[in-house]
């Protein structure tokens, strides 16, 4: 027999083999997708629920431990701390030990920690527990975001964090109407004991979520991954030969100050600080100042709260459905502009009539703007930096929201009600300007446009 290439003829290309990311690319959604979507999201609405209990157990722990506007703030901001920490702290864990791992351990941490904090008995243990607590739920959301982009291909990978995202409100919504039902006749102790409910999903994650193929790929364990992929739904012919992926590079910090990222960096960065500024402060402090600074009943109080949680998940639905259609900045011009201008508004309001349409409306708006910070980051890196400047972004924002509760709790001690809008307007104001002025459009772009591939 001849020799193809004596013969003069070309010799036959080689056949790629398939790795990990390609047979990911390739699946449909399936029922262990769906499974797994279902699981991430109750993770981040749990993780909303125990983060937005100490705002609606605020007015009753500063009625009973007697407590100045300054200490209600400082307490109000233990949890988010301790979430500035977790952020940083999990990412490596889930990196090391999985990301089921990970997803496990956030959860059971936060949900025990929840448990303990019911029976603190004074401020300094309270604030301990928060802090700790915090940790866990620190890595929710990072995890959360890993778990969801490493089982979905890119068709389904957009859409499938936007989901997320909009389930977030839902655990402020689930908190508004327990703080109702229960606080008045039970007092505020009761929401704790409620945040322990989470750990109870482990059993799920544990029969219905395999581990992250991409991460077992990764590790060496090809073998384990190609059983992942077959839950997923991938034919035996669909990783017959597969070769895992290539190691990404892991980029220092250092990098996203450099030349190349400088520009995004300090605009996800500056969103990231200046929008959750001003909605933490006012999110966290709402429930106190409608029963302090407008003396509503504990009753009312609750059910303007849940009107605005009703709102809330309204805005980002909203912003889910007008992302695809108009693009990522008009969440921000919309949400964090708008919401500025509401903001001036609802700090002129004094009956308690047009009080809860004014929070609903605020609250409707601004909500649309936190969804565009989460969407729009991860579109304007490429892989090799996305983890890390998604990641410090964040945590820009969480520093951020522990100062402002703080800020804003100096405001009502000192009587300066209106100061807090003002700061709010401004705060969104800001990141309206540096979304204008440094971002780039990413609707309708392929990430290699954006230089994001």
């Amino acid at each position: 027999m001849s020799n193809p290439q004596r013969a003069g003829l070309p010799a036959a290309s080689p056949v790629a083999r398939p790795t990990v990311s390609s047979v990911i690319e390739g699946l449909r959604l399936s029922r262990a997708h769906i499974n797994i979507l279902i699981i991430a999201a109750l993770g981040v609405a749990f993780d909303s629920f125990d983060t937005y209990i100490v705002s609606y157990a605020m007015p009753s722990i500063t009625a009973e431990w007697k407590l100045d506007p300054i200490t209600t703030g400082v307490l109000a901001s233990t949890g988010i701390w301790g979430m500035f920490m977790g952020a940083l702290i999990w990412g490596p864990l889930a990196d090391k030990f999985g990301r089921k791992a990970g997803f496990s351990g956030t959860i059971l941490g936060f949900a025990a920690l929840s448990g303990f904090t019911a029976f603190a008995g004074n401020v300094y243990q309270f604030g301990v527990l928060r802090f700790v607590t915090g940790m866990c739920l620190g890595g929710m959301i990072p995890i959360s975001t890993a778990l969801v982009s490493e089982y979905m291909g890119t068709r389904s990978r957009g859409r499938s964090v936007a989901f997320i995202t909009t389930v977030w409100p839902v655990g402020l919504l689930a908190a508004a109407i327990c703080s109702l039902m229960l606080v008045p006749l039970h007092g505020w102790r009761v929401l704790f004991i409620l945040g322990v409910a989470p750990a109870f999903l482990v059993l799920l994650i544990r029969r219905k979520m395999p581990e992250s193929p991409r991460w077992l790929s990764s590790k060496g364990r090809l073998g384990e991954a190609v059983g992942v992929l077959q839950i997923l739904g991938a034919s035996d012919d669909d990783v017959r030969a597969i070769a895992p992926d290539e190691d990404e590079q892991k980029i220092p910090f250092i990098v996203l100050i450099q030349s190349s990222y400088l520009k995004r960096f300090i605009l996800t960065a500056g969103y990231y600080f200046f929008a959750y500024f001003g909605y933490y402060g006012f999110v966290l402090w709402l429930p106190s100042i409608l029963a302090t600074v407008y003396h509503l009943s504990l009753v009312t109080t609750f059910t303007y709260t849940l009107l605005v949680a009703i709102a809330a998940v309204t805005g980002r639905v909203t912003g889910l459905y007008t992302v695809e259609r108009f693009g990522r900045k008009q969440l921000f011009y919309i949400g964090f502009g708008l919401g500025g201008v509401a903001a001036l508004l609802f700090g002129t309001i004094t009956n308690p009539r047009y009080l809860v349409w004014g929070a609903c409306i605020l609250s409707f708006l601004y909500e649309q703007g936190v969804a565009g910070t989460v969407v729009w980051t991860a579109e304007l890196y490429p892989s090799r930096v996305r983890a890390t400047a998604v990641s410090w972004s964040t945590s820009a924002g969480r520093i951020s929201a522990a100062v402002s509760p703080i800020v804003f709790g100096w405001f009502v001690s000192n009587q300066m009600y209106y100061a807090i809008y003002v700061t709010m307007a401004m705060m969104f104001w800001i990141a309206v300007g540096l979304a204008y002025f440094l971002g780039v459009e990413t609707k309708g772009k392929s990430l290699q446009e954006l230089g994001a591939a």
